[in-house]
């Protein structure tokens, strides 16, 4: 499972994350079961930001809808756009990952799904 660190380290998996997120998400460990749809809008946690600094994950399940973000470590604007509040300060910061997880488990969860992982 690849680390979310690396989607701030690595401009290309960030990308894809933009345009198919399906698959990134997958290798991050967060596994959108095939019936929901999900869509990615990239914001900036500030104007003076260079490139997306903020990732938003719209989950869609018939009429339920949910998300979660996936906010820059580095990028306290960021963080605080997302959470109203600075997680980490580090793209290692545990307490920052374990945010991202506890997140996305429960956007799922509110559009009656679980990670496709952990259904098997």
């Amino acid at each position: 499972m690849t680390s979310l660190a690396t989607v701030w380290r690595d401009a290309a998996l960030r990308q894809a994350l933009l345009t198919d997120p399906r698959p990134g998400l997958r290798a991050l460990g967060i596994a959108i079961p095939d019936d929901v749809a999900v869509k990615t809008l990239g914001s900036k946690g500030t104007p003076a930001d260079r490139g997306a600094t903020l990732l938003q994950f719209v989950l869609e399940r018939g009429p339920l809808f949910s998300f979660f973000f996936m906010p820059s470590p580095l990028h306290s604007s960021a963080q605080q756009a997302a959470y109203g509040e600075i997680i980490g300060s580090s793209v290692d910061d545990p307490a920052f990952e374990h945010r991202l997880r506890v997140d996305a488990a429960a956007a799922l969860q509110a559009v009656g799904a679980v990670s496709a992982d952990a259904a098997n």
